[in-house]
């Protein structure tokens, strides 16, 4: 394990659904609610409903970085393939 993950929450998320499990825990560690999160990242409130459901497909990465940023959160692809990666 590296320094980094043992001061950061990593929550895996390798479908949409687990994505959007991840976006509504953060979004709930932030006591926001789904409009004020929608607002805040220039995003609808049936786009956060739809994600946090796991239901979209097409998905706009750039809608989802904005969503995160919102949530100080970021997206992480890991080699899952390289052994050296787990750490």
């Amino acid at each position: 394990m590296s320094a980094y993950a043992d001061i950061v929450d990593t929550i895996n998320a390798r479908t949409l659904p687990q994505l959007g499990l991840a976006i509504r825990r953060l979004r709930k560690r932030r006591h926001l609610s789904q409009a004020d999160l929608a607002q805040r990242a220039g995003v609808s409130r049936q786009w956060v409903i739809t994600v946090e459901q796991g239901r979209t497909h097409g998905l706009e990465v750039g809608h989802v970085m904005r969503v995160l940023d919102e949530l100080d959160a970021s997206l992480t692809v890991r080699d899952d393939l390289d052994p050296d990666a787990a750490r």
